[in-house]
């Protein structure tokens, strides 16, 4: 049974309260304030009720002390008209749930005491569910900060033997004319192989910073400015491979983004594109703009891009039955995108392949682009 207590200096009121809830709640007594506050320091009391008139101290103090020894327990005075403003004064401060007058009516005070256990009891299970919510906080604290862990570790331990097989390779690229063919070809797979693993560790390292820190340092920025920058790094390596990258030409459009990350999203959106897109062929970029939307679509041929690839850390399984890797770089495009709100969307129509990053519209401030 839930256990409550009843404090009064006349014991008759209390063996009378107690003989009028016994079998409904385990009930406990107190003639004297002093040993209430002993009781509450060592149980907690769903409700606790007290008279007004005592001689050591009236209910309402003693309910304001019974608050700072036990917040969750419901407070109720036993009181009769003449203490009525002191009573009011009380409740506006929180001190009391409520108050019945003297004398009490029975029903009236079971249904009293009944709510008051129910809030009790709904206290309990909030303050309990806070107490959950900051042990989980917790837990993704330090799941943050071994993530933290597995980045430096990443960068330093994975980056350091790179750099020195580069750097042989580059050394042994030198001298490839004077080798035999084989050895020569060998040595273009390892280069291959380890700007390959370069990539990999760079986005890996990325996708696990975003995810340690989702923070966003967000500025009123031009999103073609930002487009064009990536498109001029990317035109010396279309051109090696004849492709064509034509954009529409529209007004400046202005959002609120975080400028570097949604650089390094295009980035991989446009290394991305680019791997994909077949030699002698064209990729269309175009930003537009609705009523609520603004997007920037990228059309092209060539290779579909499986939904998987919008996911980190996963394979592809070809028709051959061989895994395919299908790396990182649009999962941290996708995710830098989804911090700010916006959407990726993926569309085929024969051998013609579509790629749409879709941002909620923001109306710029005055001064802006």
């Amino acid at each position: 049974m839930d256990p409550i207590l009843i404090i009064d200096d006349e014991k008759d009121n209390l063996e009378a309260l107690k003989r009028m809830l016994r079998g409904q709640y385990d009930v406990s007594i107190a003639e004297s304030p002093f040993d209430a506050l002993r009781l509450i320091q060592s149980k907690l009391f769903h409700v606790i009720v007290s008279d007004q008139r005592m001689p050591e101290m009236t209910g309402v103090e003693f309910l304001e002390k019974a608050k700072k020894i036990s917040p969750l327990s419901t407070r109720i005075l036993l009181t009769g008209y003449t203490d009525i403003e002191s009573v009011i004064e009380s409740i506006n401060r929180g001190q009391i749930y409520r108050y019945v007058s003297k004398p009490w009516e029975p029903d009236e005070l079971r249904m009293t005491l009944r709510q008051a256990n129910e809030a009790f009891i709904l206290k309990k299970e909030l303050q309990d569910k806070n107490e959950s919510l900051e042990k989980a906080l917790g837990e993704l604290t330090l799941l943050d900060k071994a993530k933290a862990r597995f980045l430096s570790l990443v960068s330093h331990e994975l980056n350091t033997p790179l750099t020195v097989l580069n750097s042989f390779i580059e050394l042994l690229s030198e001298q490839k004319k004077e080798l035999p063919a084989d050895v020569g070809k060998a040595i273009t797979l390892i280069q291959g192989a380890s700007d390959r693993f370069y990539e990999i560790v760079k986005e890996v390292v990325e996708y696990v910073s975003l995810e340690s820190d989702p923070s966003l340092n967000k500025q009123q920025v031009n999103l073609i400015e930002l487009l064009e920058t990536v498109l001029t790094d990317l035109r010396p390596r279309a051109d090696l491979k004849k492709i064509e990258l034509k954009t529409t030409q529209v007004l400046p459009i202005v959002l609120s983004l975080d400028p570097e990350k949604i650089l390094i999203a295009l980035r991989h959106l446009a290394n991305d594109t680019l791997k994909r897109t077949p030699a002698n062929s064209i990729i269309e970029w175009s930003i537009k703009e609705n009523e609520k939307h603004i997007s920037i679509e990228i059309i092209r041929e060539g290779e579909a891009i499986p939904d998987l690839a919008l996911e980190a850390l996963e394979t592809g399984q070809s028709q051959m039955n061989h895994q395919q890797n299908l790396g990182m770089g649009l999962a941290v495009c996708r995710t830098i995108v989804a911090r700010h709100g916006g959407k990726m969307k993926l569309s085929s129509d024969g051998n013609r392949r579509s790629l749409c990053i879709e941002f909620v519209k923001h109306i710029s401030p005055p001064g802006g682009f």
